[in-house]
This record gives C-alpha cells, sequence and structure tokens, in this order.
C-alpha cells in the first residue's frame, strides 16, 4: 500500500488486494465492533441494574433514532464516495472542497438532528404506541440522547473522509477514547447517581465529543493541499451538490429500512414489555454481526471508490469477490453460534426470562437466512461506490420497507403471533436480494455503462 506524504493515507489503487482490505478494514471492523459493545455495555449496564422496562425504553428509542439520523448519515456515505473518487484521480483541488463542505455538512447535519430530537421524537415515541409505563422513561432518554448530535455528525463526516483516503486506524483510536469515556460514565451516572436512562443517555452525549474533536484535528494534519482549515470551512456548490446526490438517496435507503423497523417495532410494542425488551436483546446481538458487514462492506465502498476514480474496473470486481467471501464466512460462524446458544447469549443483559424467551424466539427465527443479507450489503456497497444510488434506493423501498411491512399486515390478519413479524424481516431480505441482484448484473450503474463490459473492455487492453 503506497502512503502519501508520511499523513496517514493509503492508495488502495495497487497492491495485493485481500491484504490491503483486511487490513484496512480490520480496524474499521473493531471501531464498529467497540461501538457495538459500548451500545451492549449501555444496555446491559440499565438492564441490570433498573429493569426489563429501562431495556424496552432504549429499545423503542433505538429504532426512532435510526430513523432520524439515517438520512444524514447517508450524506456522509456520499461525502466518502466523493472523496475516494477524488483521491483515486489524484484531484487535489477538488478532494480539499470536498473535505471543507463535507464538515460543513456534519455541523449543519448534527445542528438539525438536535432540534428534531429534542422537539419532535417524543411525540413520534407516542405515535409508535409506546407503552405509557416506558414512554417516560423513553421519552427522557432520546431528548438526552439528542443533545449530542453536532459531535456525534461531525465525527461521522470525519471519520468518513479518513477512511476514503484508506485512513482507517484513526477512527478506531478515537472510538475507543471515546468508548472508555462511555462506559465509565454510564457506570457513574447509572449506578453512582441512580439516574437510570437518564444517566445513560448522558454518558453517550458526553461521550461523543472526544471523537469529534479529535477527528477534526486529524484533518488539519493533512496533506497541506487538501488539508482542514477553519476558514475553508464552506458548503462548495459542485462538490456539495455531488455529495447530496449520492448521499440523500443512500440516506433515504436506510431511512426507509429504519421506517419499516419503526413499525415493526410499534407491532412488537402491542405484545408487552417482555416483547420489546426482547426485541432490544435481539437487536443488541446482532449488532455484533452487522458491525462486521457493515465494515466489510464500507471497506469496499472506498477500496471501490479509489479505483473507479482510477479507472481500475478488474479490481473493482475481484475486491468484491475478496470482501464477499470474509463476509459470508463470518456470517455463518456468527449464525450457527447464536441459533445453537440464544439463551445464554441473552443472559448476559438480562436474568428476566421472559424477555430472554422473546429475544432467543427471534433469534432463531431471523438468522438462518441472514446469509441473503450479507449478500446484499456487499453488493450494494460496491454500487455504492460508483455514486449511483437512485436504484438501489427504490430497491430498498420495495424490498426492506414495503415487503416487511405488507408482509406484516396481510399475514398478521390470518395469524396474529409474533412469529409472523419475526419472519418478515427474511422475506424482506429476499425481496431485496432479487431486486439488488437484477440490478447489479443487468443495469448501467458504473459510469453509464455495463460493469461486464467496463472489466471486459480493460481485460482486452
Amino acid at each position: 500500500m503506497e502512503k502519501r506524504q508520511g499523513r496517514s493515507v493509503t492508495d488502495l489503487t495497487r497492491g495485493v488486494i485481500w491484504k490491503q482490505i483486511l487490513v484496512f478494514a480490520l480496524p474499521f471492523l473493531l471501531s464498529n465492533l467497540l461501538q457495538q459493545f459500548y451500545s451492549t455495555a449501555d444496555a446491559a449496564i440499565v438492564g441490570q441494574d433498573v429493569g426489563a422496562g429501562a431495556l424496552a425504553a432504549i429499545g423503542s428509542c433505538d429504532k426512532l433514532t435510526y430513523l432520524l439520523i439515517n438520512l444524514f448519515v447517508g450524506i456522509s456515505t456520499g461525502s466518502s464516495v466523493a472523496v475516494s473518487q477524488a483521491f483515486g484521480r489524484k484531484d487535489e483541488s477538488s478532494l480539499s472542497r470536498t473535505v471543507h463542505s463535507s464538515i460543513a455538512l456534519g455541523f449543519l447535519s448534527g445542528a438539525i438532528l438536535m432540534v428534531l430530537g429534542i422537539f419532535i421524537a417524543p411525540s413520534l415515541l407516542v405515535l409508535m404506541d409506546t407503552p405509557p409505563d416506558v414512554l417516560p422513561m423513553a421519552s427522557a432518554y432520546i431528548r438526552i440522547y439528542f443533545m449530542g448530535m453536532i459531535p456525534t455528525m461531525v465525527y461521522n463526516m470525519g471519520s468518513g473522509i479518513l477512511r476514503a483516503m484508506g485512513n482507517s486506524k484513526s477512527a478506531l483510536f478515537y472510538l475507543a477514547a471515546a468508548g472508555v469515556i462511555n462506559v465509565g460514565l454510564d457506570m457513574l451516572f447509572v449506578w453512582g447517581f441512580h439516574w437510570g436512562v437518564e444517566g445513560a443517555a448522558a454518558a453517550t452525549a458526553i461521550s461523543q465529543v472526544l471523537p469529534a474533536v479529535l477527528v477534526f484535528w486529524k484533518l488539519t494534519k493533512l496533506d497541506p493541499a487538501y488539508r482542514l482549515t477553519v476558514r475553508g470551512i464552506r458548503l462548495y456548490g459542485q462538490e456539495t451538490s455531488y455529495i447530496v446526490r449520492i448521499g440523500v438517496p443512500a440516506g433515504l435507503r436506510m431511512v426507509l429500512v429504519s421506517l419499516s423497523n419503526v413499525v415493526v417495532q410499534a407491532r412488537i410494542n402491542a405484545f408487552g414489555v417482555d416483547a420489546m425488551a426482547g426485541c432490544t436483546l435481539f437487536f443488541k446481538l446482532e449488532g455484533y454481526l452487522y458491525a462486521m458487514i457493515s465494515a466489510l462492506s464500507l471497506a469496499l465502498t472506498s477500496f471501490a471508490g479509489q479505483n473507479i476514480g482510477a479507472g481500475n474496473y478488474v479490481r473493482v470486481r475481484q475486491g468484491k469477490r475478496v470482501c464477499m467471501s470474509m463476509a459470508i464466512g463470518v456470517t455463518v460462524v456468527i449464525c450457527l453460534a447464536l441459533c445453537i446458544w440464544p439463551e445464554p447469549a441473552c443472559r448476559i443483559f438480562t436474568a428476566d426470562e421472559g424477555s430472554i424467551a422473546y429475544g432467543a424466539l427471534q433469534l432463531r427465527y431471523q438468522l438462518p437466512l441472514y446469509i441473503i443479507f450479507t449478500w446484499t450489503e456487499i453488493v450494494n456497497g460496491v454500487v455504492l461506490s460508483s455514486g449511483h444510488t437512485i436504484i438501489p434506493m427504490v430497491v430498498s423501498l420495495l424490498g426492506m420497507c414495503a415487503a416487511r411491512v405488507g408482509f406484516i399486515f396481510v399475514v398478521s390478519e390470518f395469524f396474529y403471533n409474533i412469529r409472523v413479524i419475526y419472519l418478515a424481516f427474511p422475506f424482506s431480505w429476499i425481496v431485496t436480494m432479487i431486486g439488488i441482484a437484477v440490478y447489479y448484473h443487468r443495469g448501467r450503474w458504473l459510469q453509464d455503462m455495463r460493469f461486464s463490459e467496463a472489466v471486459r473492455k480493460q481485460q482486452e487492453a
């Protein structure tokens, strides 16, 4: 891997592909796992100290939180794609404008999210049929949590920029430091001060400041041609337009998935606190697997983005195969473990047998077909790297949202059972996989040229 200017950025357009992807993905994988671990610790501390009701409150907030922030997380994905392509083209002027526009978007999106979370999110919890005994805790949690949105979004933008330049280590170090603070404050606020869910939310919000400051500082130490300067932070028209054009559909894709999960959560809420807590257990455990798949998908997005910028289309396809093999191997191992030992895994969070029963049931119903979701995420990562995000958004609308929600409403008319809700996820994965597969193999998604044709022409050259 080629290092530029000793500034901790990496050229991914040359070298041994599997080594590059593995070395690049591992720090980001560890970052995701650390983030999931801290989220797990958050839930475990609250669940063990306060009880199943507090765990249910956090779980109901999770779905709504993802719904609100995912559009803006999509903007950070658009920023990462734009940066990786400019970096691959060696276009330092465009790269500089993209870096500064991205950070400006981070501050702006964080401010918008903070307002939405504080003033609107509690009313949305009511619309989700959150039980009255859980609602006060959930409302308090989400208001405090969203006070940390500005540093959260600045960190997301900054870490995405560094990843796109081949630096996935710095974000790991910054997140590790923030995680230690988060867990420490969790124990202080929840166990020491007995602040309950409010203490957990405050710990998370406060801990986001450090990684935002560190990633901002790191960007000011890049190569002088494109390093971040405070005076340069503004929305540059052409670069901002490209980031938004890529990021909004990518964000809407995640919003649609989150919206369907909010509908699912509302249905699960009707089965009571134990079912809500069990769903929280499932997503905390599934989050570890998703963290790994997401790390590989985002690593592939940065890898493919640089190589598309450089015109190395054969390496794009080879990189996709490497990532797919890694992701499927991880999925098989973890899904088998969680399906065989679901109850012990759920007991990490709570001793409540009702919650454990629901969590174990959801694990057994959803994880056997998780490999389909894994395949879709990896393929979507390589398509996203080209900047084509409209069709994947439409596919997700039909698969992850319409098919999932439609399945629940139609089938539950005949079988009113929580198992129907669990099965809606695998059904939606199958529908989405079919749509993405058709678009990947037949759609004109790579610079208005069929991917197979681009590879064939390069191989013939």
